[in-house]
């Protein structure tokens, strides 16, 4: 069997595991997921199971590591659609910037923060580990061609490098988690109105 082949059974493996864990984390909750029923139910082998996720723990955080990618191809997509609708770079940041403080809810720390325990638990189970890497490499990419069309269209002026300008920008939204365990406003405003100040000076036209 090709390794292409053998890669391409792994992941749809995967998938159909995931499906099935989804639901049964869905009807019974966290504290009642059975990893046993998912296996039955997947009609997969035991051992490749936890080969593939570890654990139950494993399996739960695989769960989220999928709604993670998800959240970031979301905003990914978003990001985009308002750099191909604004018309001037100052439209663009002060988009950026109301976003930004959107997000200072209490709803945006704890989503930033579950998102730190994901990457956190992911670390120890190298099958996710390896997702959310590519994932993300992903993400960063995209996000790099997003700046190449605010470029052509004359609304950003990228100083560096597109894609080491995308991944500055993952850092940096991640690395907020670090000011919300502050827990004020004046510091988490400050984050805002530095990050937008760093931003520009990354992105805007000379």
């Amino acid at each position: 069997m090709s390794d292409r082949l053998t890669r391409s059974n792994g992941r749809e493996t995967r998938a159909v595991i995931l499906e099935l864990a989804k639901a049964e984390l869905e009807e019974f909750g966290p504290v009642k997921f059975n990893i046993l029923r998912v296996i039955e139910n997947s009609g997969v082998a035991r051992s490749s199971v936890y080969h593939q996720f570890g654990d139950r723990d494993g399996l739960i955080t695989a769960i989220e590591v999928e709604r993670f990618i998800e959240e970031i191809r979301i905003t990914n997509e978003l990001l985009r659609l308002s750099v191909a609708a604004v018309k001037t770079s100052d439209e663009l940041f002060l988009l950026i910037e109301q976003t930004l403080h959107a997000a200072s809810t209490t709803e945006g720390r704890e989503s930033r923060a579950h998102r730190i325990a994901v990457i956190a638990a992911a670390q120890n189970i190298p099958s996710l580990e390896t997702a959310l890497a590519e994932h993300g490499n992903m993400g960063d990419h995209y996000l790099a061609e997003t700046l190449e069309i605010g470029r052509k269209r004359g609304i950003i002026n990228p100083q560096e490098s597109t894609l080491s300008i995308a991944r500055i920008i993952s850092t940096l939204f991640i690395g907020r988690i670090s000011v919300d365990g502050f827990h004020s406003p004046d510091d988490d405003s400050a984050w805002v109105k530095t990050t937008v100040s760093i931003l520009k000076f990354l992105l805007l036209p000379d």
